[in-house]
């Protein structure tokens, strides 16, 4: 496969000239989900607002429902002794 190297214009010139609707449509999408993005987890994975505020829910139900939950200084010092737990 030959790899193109474009300038931002050179790209878009391209695109416009080249690709057909739908691979227009998908650059679309693309680029509206990437837009829409507003928070990461912590492995990493990308939200949305609408994920985000549904992962948000979920999270104040567990703790509705009992989920045990933790201050500042508990995690703090979880994070800072577990070296020294798992030697």
């Amino acid at each position: 496969m030959e790899v193109l190297n474009f300038t931002r214009e050179q790209l878009a010139q391209y695109i416009l000239d080249n690709a057909k609707d739908s691979v227009i449509d998908k650059i679309k999408a693309l680029l509206e989900k990437e837009g829409e993005i507003v928070a990461y987890t912590a492995k990493g994975k990308s939200l949305t607002k609408e994920e985000y505020i549904s992962h948000i829910q979920t999270i104040s139900r567990k703790i509705d429902d009992g989920a045990k939950t933790y201050t500042s200084n508990e995690v703090k010092d979880y994070v800072l002794n577990k070296k020294s737990r798992s030697e």
